[in-house]
Parts: structure tokens; sequence; C-alpha cells
């Protein structure tokens, strides 16, 4: 067959390859492009396109939860303790929504976790609040127990103190939220650290003026010296923070060692003055019971020094070696002294606790009129401060404790014998405001004897009650204490478990003035009708709750709503308060 050119051409090409379509690739590109681009702006459209409502949840959320966060710092909870929730708010911010799940349900994850967050950091509140609450009560129970010990120690400079102590009162009754809290603690502390620091820049004082009379009965010039313990002593009146007395205290250990230069001329005479100290540390320590062997042999080497002291550096050597020896007795001379104090008072409380009971015709037992002096009572706590006690200071605090202590008993004893009538002014109460300095203002006495309460105003009586204290197992605590805490009306909870002979059910009280911490109240009791001597005592009651109106408080005083609203209105923070 014939074929033209280009038949011939094509059947060729024909049998050379297959017969199959061929493809345009540019085109092909074209429409891939095109395809991609039509999915990316559906992506946009969508994302561009108004929320889902779980997108929107999760913002209200998010936003609820950056105020709850500003709200807490606003109110004083630390960054600290929000600073967990803050990096895990971060850490949510940054992520997005995997592959393996659907868009909303990962909005809705993230949604939950920002209300979690949000009931965190409320949680935080309460707890940081409700804490700050307890550390604040602490610190100013605290600081009234120092207060009360200084003021017993006669510093009237203790006063500014009761007034701030006044003024933490009023702000803890008004306080709602952290930062109130938080203020009221950084003043107390302060405060407390002032009254503890008060006691050591006081000795300070009367050690340079103790040198200052050394000196001046040798004769020497000491004009400088008592001015500056004059203005040691202005500043000391006026000092109200712990820079304050810091001050102070630099300034008399400045002095002091300005005075031992001038001393020198008088080492010879302030010798012979502290080896009579000396002498007299250690036959203290003997009537104390404490071994002296040791500090006698030093005091007989102390004065053979002094004898054959003939150049200046020899007296140098003692006047070293008699300041060693002398600061040496400090602590057994205050641990003898506590012991043989602790000793006594328990040995008093037993004798005249024995020769003088209550008889009680209720059950027919006998009970010592001492039993609130006693282990049950305050007795423990005095042994408590003896056997803690670490330093100087802490042997010096118990013994204060233990004379205070003693002369209440004391007081109480000489009241037992007292003829006066329960609601007359009792000579055992002025001696109790004059030994407390509590002379001016108001006192509110108790008698544990007459089971009796009398308010004085400047050492006058204002008005009297008949009362009941604390039964023989719980004991109210004798002793000069003041006001704290007041609650009108409040609920008392009891520290007992329930089955416990002392638990009761949780109890109204309308009237409730704080004196000692633990617990211990003036207020109301509406489940008796008598009150008076005896009432401490198991016995019955005419007409009051026969579950608890049968025997004395636990620890409390108790009086008539009548008289405890009266009691209550008519008195505040930082009332003193004798209980003997």
């Amino acid at each position: 067959m014939l074929h033209s050119p280009g038949e011939h051409n094509r059947s060729t090409r024909d049998d050379l390859w297959p017969s199959v379509p061929i493809i345009n690739k540019k085109r092909t590109k074209k429409r891939l492009l095109l395809a991609s681009t039509a999915l990316l702006m559906i992506l946009l459209l969508s994302a561009c396109g108004s929320p889902s409502q779980t997108q929107q949840q999760t913002t209200q959320n998010k936003i609820a939860l950056d105020k709850a966060l500003t709200d807490a710092k606003n109110i004083g909870v630390p960054n600290a303790t929000l600073q967990p929730i803050l990096k895990q708010e971060a850490q949510l911010s940054q992520t997005y929504a995997p592959f393996a799940i659907s868009t909303d349900q990962y909005y809705t994850n993230l949604a939950q976790r920002y209300q979690a967050l949000k009931v965190q950091v409320l949680g935080l509140e309460t707890q940081t609040t409700q804490h700050l609450d307890y550390q604040a009560t602490l610190d100013l129970h605290t600081m009234a127990a120092l207060l009360s010990q200084r003021q017993s120690e006669g510093f009237v400079e203790a006063k500014t103190f009761a007034d701030q102590l006044t003024g933490y009162q009023k702000q803890m009754a008004q306080a709602q939220y952290p930062k109130h809290y938080l203020q009221i603690i950084n003043g107390v502390e302060a405060s407390t650290q002032s009254l503890r620091m008060m006691g050591t820049t006081y000795d300070q004082i009367k050690t340079l003026q103790q040198t200052i009379k050394q000196l001046q009965a040798s004769h020497l010039d000491t004009t400088a010296l008592e001015q500056q313990q004059q203005y040691d002593l202005d500043l000391f009146r006026q000092a109200n923070k712990p820079e304050d007395f810091t001050l102070i205290s630099t300034q008399i250990n400045a002095q002091l060692q300005g005075a031992s230069t001038l001393s020198a001329q008088a080492i010879p005479y302030v010798g012979a003055v502290k080896l009579k100290q000396f002498n007299d540390n250690i036959n203290l320590m003997n009537q104390y019971g404490v071994d002296t062997t040791t500090f006698q042999k030093n005091f007989l080497s102390d004065q053979t020094k002094l004898q054959m002291a003939r150049t200046y550096n020899d007296f140098l050597k003692f006047s070293a070696q008699i300041d060693a020896d002398l600061n040496a007795t400090q602590m057994p001379l205050l641990k003898g002294q506590a012991n043989y104090l602790l000793k006594q008072f328990h040995q008093e409380v037993t004798d005249w606790g024995n020769s003088h009971q209550y008889h009680d015709d209720f059950n027919g037992q006998n009970y010592p009129l001492t039993y609130e002096y006693d282990l049950q009572g305050v007795g423990s706590d005095a042994d408590s401060s003896v056997q803690g006690a670490q330093s100087a200071d802490d042997y010096q605090a118990a013994i204060t404790f233990i004379q205070n202590e003693t002369t209440n008993l004391k007081a109480m004893e000489a009241d037992y014998n007292d003829k006066t009538s329960w609601d007359q002014p009792h000579a055992t109460d002025m001696q109790l405001m004059q030994y407390y300095k509590a002379t001016t203002g108001q006192v509110i006495v108790v008698s544990f004897v007459e089971e009796s309460l009398r308010l004085y105003q400047d050492g006058k009586l204002i008005h009297t009650f008949q009362i009941t204290s604390g039964q023989f197992d719980k004991p109210s605590v004798p002793g000069f204490w003041h006001i704290f805490d007041r609650e009108s009306p409040t609920t008392f909870k009891s520290s007992e478990p329930k089955g416990s002979a002392f638990w009761y059910p949780d109890t109204k009280i309308n009237f409730a003035m704080a004196y000692h911490d633990g617990g211990y109240f003036f207020h109301d009791s509406w489940w008796r009708v008598n009150y008076g001597p005896g009432t401490n005592f198991p016995h019955y009651d005419v007409g009051g709750d026969e579950s608890f109106s049968g025997n004395g408080s636990h620890g409390c005083i108790n009086m008539p709503e009548d008289q405890a609203g009266w009691l209550y209105n008519n008195t505040g923070y930082n009332t003193a308060v004798i209980i003997y």
C-alpha cells in the first residue's frame, strides 16, 4: 500500500510509543495551586469569622481568672503564693489545638482549666486570710503577755506599748483581708521586739549608773558621763521601735568603753567593790544550794592578785580576771535562785493548802484553797518556766513570774483572814495594785477566797459582782493580766473531745473578754443561777442547767448576763486584771 509521507511518519511514531494520553505538567501545577489557594481561603475565612461558643467561654474564663489574680494581689495575697497559678496560666496561653482532637474540644478543656485555676485563687485567698488571722492572734497574745511582764516590772514606758496594743486590737476587729493582717503582724512583731529589748537596754543603763557611782566614790569627775546617762534615759523613755533601742544600746556600749578608760585610775577601789560583789554572789549561791567550790578558789586567787598588784598592768590583769569571774557567777546564781524560789513557792502552796481547806457538803470532800497555785494551776507554769530556761533572760523571767505568783498567794492568804464584806474595798486589792503599779486607770480585781470581782477606777471602787471561777481540775489563772480580746456575741467551742468530762456543746456567749491566752475569759453564763463562795466547787445550783451549773468553770470567770454586759460596756481593751 502506498502512503503519503505524512502518513508514513505518523505510523512510524505510533509504532515506537504506546497509545497513552499525553500529560500537560504546567496545567496540572496550576490546578493544584488553585485548589490549595481555595482551601487556604476557606480556612482563613473560617478563622476570621465569628468565634465559636467554646472560644468565647475560654476567653471569658481567662478574663475572670486574670481579674481574680488581680483582686488577690490587691487584698494582699503574697506573689509567692500566687506564683504556681501564674506559671500554669502562662503555660496554657502557649498551647495550641492538637490535630488529634477537635477545636471545640480543645477550647472546652482550656476553659475548664482556666475555671479551675480561678477556683484555686479564691481558695488561696480564704486560706491566706485564715492563716494570717491566726498568726496575728498568736502574735497579739505574745505581745500582751510580754507587756504584762514589763508593766509588772514597773516600766512606766510600757504605756506606749499598751496604747499600741489597743490600736492593734482595734485593727484586728476591723481586719478583713490578708494585707490588713500583715500590717498588724508587722506592727505587733516590731512592738514585741521592742518590749524584749526594753529589759536589756534598761540593764545597760543601770550598769552605766553603777559605774558612774563607783567612779564618783573614787573622787573622779563624772560630769560628762552623767550627762550622757541622762540623755540615754530620755531616749529610753521615748523609744517605741526596735531601732530606737538598738541606737541607745550602741551609745551606752561606747560610753561604757570610755568609762573603763577613766576607771583605770580607780581600779584599786573598783576592784575591792567587785571582790565584795563576787563574795556576795558566792554567799547567795550557797544559800540557794549551788556548789561554790570553784568560785571560792577563784575568789581567793583574785583577792591575792589585788593585794599583790603594784603596777598599772597588774591592776589591769586583775580587773580582767575579776570581771570574767563575776560573769561566770551570773548563770549559776540565776539558776540557783529560780530553783530555790520555785521550791519555796511549792512548799508554801502545799503547807497553807493543807491547813486551809474547803469542806464541800455536797459531796463530802475537802479541797485545798490553794489549788489555783498547785500543779493543776500556775504551779506547772512555774515549773515549765524554770525547766525550759536557757538564757539569763529566761531565768530572770522565771524568777519574776514566781515572785509575782508568791505575792498573789500571800495576798490570798491575807484576804482569807480579812472580814471586810466582799462588796467593799479590800486592803489586799490595794496592795496588789501598788505592787503591779496599777493604781491609775481601770483595774478588774478577782478574789478566789470571796469568789467576787471588784472594779476600781484610779484606786476607787466603782462596781462589784459575785462570780464563779475555775473548778478544782480546771482552775482560773492567778496573776497580773490585761484584757486583749473582746467578743460580743461569740460561740465557744470545746477543745476537749466529745466523751471527755470537760467537753461541752457549742455554746453561745453574749459578752466575752479574754484575759489570758488559752481561752480564759470573763463572760456571761446563762446556764447558772448561783454565784459566789463555794460555786467553784461541786454544788447544787437552784435553777441552772444541771449538766454544767453544778461545778466551777473550765478556767473562765463566769458572771450573770446583765453584769457581764455591764462590765463589757464599761471597760475596754488593755484593762488591767489582777486575779488572786
